[in-house]
Formats: C-alpha cells, sequence, structure tokens
C-alpha cells in the first residue's frame, strides 16, 4: 500500500505527527512501514504563470516565453510542445539543482536567445510522467487555494507529504485505501475520522434481486457529464500508484478507490438488471447481455454518460467462489475484493461526488441502493481477554481501543457484547479481539510467563542411552580403534592371574559351554588382551581396539564397561618415519579424552582398593592413573604390565577402561565469549617430585583468580633427587582491556597460592 500522507487531510488532522512518529507507530499496530519517500524539490523550484509564448526567431521547435516568477519576469527558452501563456508552471530560477536528472541551472544563451532558469517536466522534478512536455500546475496541489507565484514547490501541501510504503498482510484488505489507514491512525491517536454524509437517496427506485443475498452491498448512481478534465493532484496520486491510465472516467473512479476502498465501475447504459446466478455469482445485465460478474470482472466503460456502480462483495464469499468455480476474472480487481475492499458503498459514492464537485462538474443522480449486509456480534468476558494476553488489563481499556477501532461495543459487569464493523472481515471470533487489543496494548508490555505445560514425555531412556553410546563407538572408530565383541563368558582362571575379581561361588555357572568359558566376565580387559595376542600372531604390528558391553560384579550385578587397547606401532612405516610411530602414554590419552570428552588424571596410591575391577595387576604398577571426570574416578588408564607383555607374547602398550554407567549425555552449554585477545604468561615452577599436577590446578581454581580461565602444562624435567621443574602456561583473558600492571598482579597472585598451598617456587 502506497499511502501518500497529504491525503490523510481528507479525512483527519494530523499536523501535529512527525512523520518518524507516524511511521514508529503505524509499524507497532502492525501495519509496517517498510519505507517512507519524502519529495525531493529544489527550494529554488518556484510556482510561476508564463505571460506570453512567442516562436524563437532561429529554431522551429523552441519557444521564447516572458514567465513571471513572483519576483520579477525571467525569458525563458522552452522546447515543450505543451507551453502556453497563461500556465502555471514549475520554474527551475538560476542556482537549483534537479537531483532526478543531476542537472544544475544557470543563465544559458540557446540558438541565439537568452534564457533564465528553466521551466520543469514532472520527470525532471522527480515525479511519474503524466504528459510529454512541462508540468502544468493547478490549485489542487495547494488544497483548493490560488497558487501564489514565487512559492517554492516543496512548500505546497501535496509536496509537503511523504510517500509511505505499508506493508499489508492479505487479511487486512480495510487498510488498502486512504480511508481505513486513517482509521488506524485515529484508533491510534484518539482522533475521530471525517467522513462525508452516505444517508441513502429519499427518492431511490427498488433494486431487483431474484434472491436475497446477505454478502452483498450495491448503489448506483447516474453520471453525465460533457467533459472531464481530472486535476493535476488526482492524476499525480494515480501515477505515484502506478494506476495512470488514458480513460478520464476510469481514471477518476479509480482515485475514489483509492481513497475510500469502494469497488466503483461504470456502466455505459442506464438500464441494468441484476441477477444471481445458479453457482452463487452476481452479474448485471442489459437487456439480456451481460455485461459484469459483479466482484470478479469490470464493465467496459464508453463515454462520459454512464451508470455508477459502488459494490462489495463479502471477500470470504469471493475466495470461495474464485477458488470453486474459477471464473475468469481480472487479476487487479479480484486482489482488491478478494483481500477485503469497503462494504459502505455509498461512501464511495459522496467522496465522488466531492470529487466531481472540485472538477466543478454536475452531481450525481442517485439511482438506487441496496444492503443485505449484516454486522457480526461477538460475546465474551473480560476474563477471556486477560486469559488470552496474560495482562491484567481494564474493561475501560478494551472498551476504548475496540470503539476506537470503530467495533459498536456494550458492557455489562464486565461481558462484552461487540458488534464487528463490516469492513473488518477478517474478525471472527475472541481470538480476534484479543489481537487488536493486543495490537494497541504492545506485545513488549505483555510479561514473560512459563507455559502451563503438561504434557506427557514420549522419551525412550534406553533409545536414547543406546543413541549415545553409538556416538561413542563412532568417535573411536573415526579415531582409529576397531570395535570388537566377544561374549559375556570368560575363563575363571585367567581373571584371577590377572588380579581382577570373580563371581561367588555360589553365583557362579552351573554348567558351563566349556572349560574356558566357565563364568561370567568381571572386566573387558582379559579379552582385549587375547584379542592383541590374537592379531599379533597374524602379523599385524599394531593393533588399537574398543569394546562396549556388560560387566558383571561378584555378586552377579550387571553394570556397563567400555574399554580401549592400542599395542605396537599407531603408523605403519611411511615417510618420514620409515620405523613408523609408537602410541605413547600422551597419544593415547588424548585420544580417549576425544571419545569420551574431557577428563583429569589422579595418581593411584600403593594402598588403593577402591576401584575393583578396573585396578588390577595388567597395568603398568607406576604407569598407570584413575581417569577423573567431574571429581569421580570412573576408570583406569595406564601401559600394560612389562611382564604380561613378556608372558603373554603381546605388542607393548596402553589400555584403559571405564565404568560406562558412569558416562552420560552432556547439555550444551555456553561459555562467555571474550572480544577481546588473550594474554599468556609462562612459569617453570620447583615443586616435590609427587606433586600431581591435579592438585595444582584444584590450588589455582579454587582461590577463583579473576581472569585466570586455564593452567596448561608445557614441559617437566628433573631439578634434583625430591623435586622437579613444572613449566604451566597461564591463561588470562577479560572483557575489558587489562593493563600489563593487572596481568602482573594475576600471576604474583597464582605464585602466591601455590606457594601457600603446595610449597612452589618460582624457579
Amino acid at each position: 500500500m502506497l499511502l501518500h500522507t497529504a491525503h490523510l487531510a481528507h479525512f483527519l488532522d494530523i499536523s501535529h505527527v512527525s512523520i518518524p512518529t507516524l511511521c514508529t507507530d503505524l509499524s507497532r499496530i502492525g501495519l509496517e512501514v517498510e519505507g517512507a519517500h519524502p519529495f525531493d524539490l529544489s527550494e529554488k523550484v518556484v510556482v510561476a504563470k508564463v505571460l506570453s509564448k512567442a516562436k524563437h526567431p532561429n529554431a522551429e521547435k523552441l519557444s521564447v516565453c516572458q514567465v513571471d516568477s513572483g519576483n520579477g519576469v525571467l525569458q525563458i527558452v522552452c522546447g515543450a510542445k505543451n507551453v502556453e501563456a497563461g500556465q502555471f508552471v514549475a520554474l527551475a530560477l538560476e542556482g537549483a539543482h534537479l537531483s532526478a536528472c543531476d542537472l544544475a541551472i544557470k543563465p544559458s544563451t540557446l540558438r541565439g536567445v537568452e534564457s533564465f532558469g528553466m521551466l520543469c517536466s514532472a520527470l525532471e522534478l522527480g515525479l511519474p510522467k503524466l504528459e510529454e512536455g512541462i508540468l502544468v500546475l493547478d490549485r489542487s496541489i495547494n488544497a483548493d487555494k490560488p497558487l501564489k507565484l514565487g512559492t517554492p514547490l516543496k512548500e505546497l501541501p501535496f509536496f509537503q507529504g511523504t510517500l509511505l510504503d505499508i506493508g499489508l498482510t492479505p487479511n487486512r484488505g480495510d487498510c488498502a485505501s486512504v480511508l481505513g489507514v486513517a482509521r488506524e491512525i485515529a484508533a491510534l491517536y484518539g482522533l475521530k475520522p471525517n467522513t462525508p454524509s452516505t444517508k441513502a437517496p429519499t427518492n431511490k427506485p427498488a433494486l431487483k434481486l431474484e434472491k436475497s443475498t446477505k454478502h452483498l452491498a450495491l448503489a448506483y448512481a447516474h453520471f453525465n457529464v460533457p467533459s472531464l478534465n481530472l486535476s493535476l493532484e488526482m492524476r499525480l496520486t494515480l501515477a505515484l500508484q502506478n494506476s495512470l491510465g488514458k480513460d478520464p472516467l476510469d481514471n477518476l473512479l479509480a482515485y475514489v478507490t483509492h481513497l475510500s476502498g469502494v469497488i466503483l465501475h461504470a456502466y455505459p447504459t442506464t438500464e441494468l438488471e441484476i441477477k444471481e446466478d445458479k453457482l452463487g455469482f452476481v452479474k448485471a445485465y442489459s437487456q439480456d447481455t451481460e455485461l459484469s460478474n459483479i466482484a470478479f470482472n469490470p464493465p467496459k466503460n464508453m463515454g462520459l454518460n454512464a451508470l455508477i456502480e459502488a459494490s462489495f462483495l463479502d471477500p470470504n464469499y469471493v475466495a470461495t467462489r474464485l477458488s470453486t468455480h474459477a471464473p475468469k476474472h481480472a487479476p487487479s480487481l479480484t486482489q482488491r475484493t478478494t483481500r477485503g475492499s469497503e462494504p459502505q458503498v455509498l461512501l464511495g459514492l459522496a467522496l465522488l461526488q466531492e470529487a466531481l464537485t472540485t472538477l466543478n462538474a454536475p452531481a450525481l443522480e442517485w439511482e438506487s441502493f441496496y444492503s443485505g449486509l449484516e454486522a457480526k456480534r461477538i460475546e465474551f468476558g473480560l476474563t477471556d481477554i486477560v486469559r488470552l494476553l496474560g495482562l491484567e488489563i481494564s474493561s475501560a481499556k478494551v472498551h476504548g481501543i475496540l470503539e476506537g477501532l470503530g467495533f459498536g461495543v456494550q458492557v455489562t459487569d464486565g461481558h462484552f457484547s461487540v458488534q464487528v464493523p463490516l469492513f473488518r472481515h477478517d474478525i471472527a471470533d475472541i481470538a480476534d479481539i484479543a489481537e487488536e487489543v493486543l495490537r494497541f496494548v504492545g506485545i513488549e508490555n505483555i510479561p514473560s510467563a512459563l507455559l502451563d505445560l503438561n504434557e506427557q514425555t514420549s522419551h525412550n531412556p534406553h533409545y536414547t542411552r543406546h543413541c549415545f553410546e553409538r556416538t561413542l563407538a563412532t568417535k573411536a572408530l573415526s579415531l582409529g580403534f576397531k570395535e570388537v565383541v566377544h561374549y559375556l563368558f570368560a575363563k575363571k582362571e585367567t581373571l584371577e592371574k590377572l588380579g581382577y575379581p570373580t563371581l561367588k561361588d555360589s553365583l557362579d555357572l552351573q554348567n558351563p559351554i566349556n572349560s574356558d568359558f566357565n563364568t561370567l566376565r568381571t572386566s573387558l580387559i582379559p579379552g582385549l588382551l587375547q584379542a592383541v595376542a590374537h592379531n599379533k600372531n597374524l602379523g599385524f604390528r599394531g593393533v588399537a581396539l574398543f569394546e562396549l558391553g556388560s560387566v558383571y560384579s561378584a555378586n552377579r550385578e550387571e553394570a556397563q564397561s567400555l574399554a580401549f587397547i592400542a599395542s605396537g606401532l599407531k603408523d605403519l612405516p611411511h615417510y618420514p618415519h620409515p620405523k613408523g610411530t609408537q602410541w605413547d602414554f600422551y597419544n593415547f590419552a588424548t585420544n580417549l579424552s576425544q571419545i569420551l570428552g574431557s577428563f583429569c588424571l589422579q595418581s593411584i596410591s600403593p594402598t588403593e582398593q577402591e576401584a575393583q575391577p578396573y585396578l588390577s595387576t595388567a597395568y603398568h604398577p607406576h604407569a598407570s592413573a584413575w581417569i577423573v571426570v567431574g571429581g569421580q574416578k570412573v576408570g583406569v588408564i595406564g601401559a600394560i604390565n612389562p611382564i604380561l607383555v613378556q608372558e603373554g607374547d603381546l605388542l607393548a602398550g596402553f589400555m584403559a577402561e571405564v565404568q560406562g554407567n558412569a558416562l552420560s549425555p552432556k547439555p550444551y552449554k555456553a561459555k562467555e565469549f571474550f572480544k577481546l585477545p588473550t594474554s599468556f604468561r609462562d612459569l617453570t615452577l620447583i615443586l616435590d617430585k609427587d606433586c600431581p599436577f591435579n592438585a595444582l590446578q584444584e590450588a589455582l581454581f579454587e582461590a577463583n583468580i579473576p581472569h585466570l580461565q586455564e593452567v596448561i602444562a608445557l614441559d617437566l624435567y628433573p631439578e634434583n633427587a625430591n623435586q622437579i621443574a613444572l613449566s604451566v602456561r597461564l591463561k588470562i583473558q577479560s572483557n575489558t582491556a587489562l593493563t600489563d600492571h593487572e596481568l602482573q598482579e594475576v600471576v604474583q597472585e597464582a605464585l602466591s597460592v601455590l606457594e601457600t598451598r603446595l610449597g612452589a617456587k618460582l624457579k
């Protein structure tokens, strides 16, 4: 919808409202203003009058005009064919800049005749093209007041307005006219729109319909003028809407439709018969010849002696007929009628009469009027609105909003009886009423509240667990580990030899398959060790395996376990490593962290027994550690015991086993995003050789040192028989820029904590 704000003066006085404020408020109530385009006219383009026109002595197509600029008479050489003496024109004075054609006006000599300005066409002023030649002005662009010579065009009421591009949703066809938007603005600012009288004619012939219909309104009036010349304001308005045609009567009706929203057409006859056919289409006939299908096809106009029809057909009815029977239709017409035109058809004829008065044309002669429309009524209580909006609102507030929008409202003890205006076909129930109230209350004023949901979850925990475990397996496979699956049975003697617990005798298998499967396994590690030995015998020089499955406690309680083993070469011989690369502890631990997520390692004391069945003699006693997740010991990682490697003819390597039940999907957790660069400070500390790195981390994080984000181990080497030198990196970061002094304070506080808690010294 393209709305020229100057046209609002037909219905409202909004001179006290600025254009930016109007745009913001319209967008807030759902009429989104997608663009605001003021007229870009130079201060030095003024109203002038052509006093005389003479032929140019040296050019056939040029004229020499004497033009009154209001401050004197100027000689202007003009090439327009339509320039005539007595015309009011747009004169660009010396110094004017026409931005539409990027032209600066200055005195010039054309074929030997001096010219001191330029008479402008519509295109040169940045306006739509109306005709060939210059733009001829009239009083219509000055609110029908006489034009004053020398007045800048930009000060005339028409050009002081702004063209608003309003994005309408399909259900708001009532706002596809100046009157429709004026109603919304009136409700917004507590104004009352002014409309001409729409009383039905006292002397009207009956309009005969073969059957009565509740979705139709029609009005007719006789139109007979000898000639019709539209004002500049009318033609510019239509040109700005891209709807200016060649027929003057069609243009006049289009102009009134733009103002009022009423569909207007002209029939080239005074004798008309209205019939509704068996498909529900309302058609106009003359002497049994179909002239139009009302709301679908307009009649073809011929001449200025015509019958003017103002029509309305319920848009829902039109859309249904258009979808069900697919008649031939005019797209521009059905776009309006299906979205909703103005049902007050007499208002359209009243505004047409006003337009004719400004053109000094004869008055309309009424022919007939019919309306079978019935207003809809909706009943509801104030509590219903409160419940829908989630906002406590007074009855007076609701009453005021609806009444301002044109609804008929009756309120009794909080009970509303609302009559929906005929132009609001989109209002069907209380939810639509609540939406109207919400538009003016403002959605930003509705308090946030949690939804009250009682929905039963269909979540299947077993399937979710299965998906999580397969995700772990997929990660392991992507890192080069091969998945193996063993029986749940194991050899009891092998478990005992490796230091794993076994089932109680009373719970053991009574009828084993064979002697190698005479009990239930209590760990996955023995099976993985056998798989490594088997693959070595087959000639493989590097093996990386994992298994996810059930294990049992001594009391035959089932639990899930996840075990990994990597032995031999990590990478087979290749350039530039002709001997390949061996697995080391850090490579193995890094791979595990990529599968399981981040974890910490904690040294195992010689006396610890609480980790059974995961702690066994299968691990190297001096190269193994607890896997700690969230402060809990969930498994063991370490090198394969060298004695076991030698006795079992295995490949040296590393293995780990984790309690499967201790692993679970981690919810996504947003972390603070730092926009400034990170600062790092490296320190080398002298510590007791038995001090674990996780103790150092815990000490620093428990101290809550400002801006300290992370502590990273870099290097480790012996200092003396009882001490080590540990190089660490402090990661320091903040959302504010830190000075060197503040960075040094972080380092000093970290050193103080480590000295107090762990006896550390800076090397």
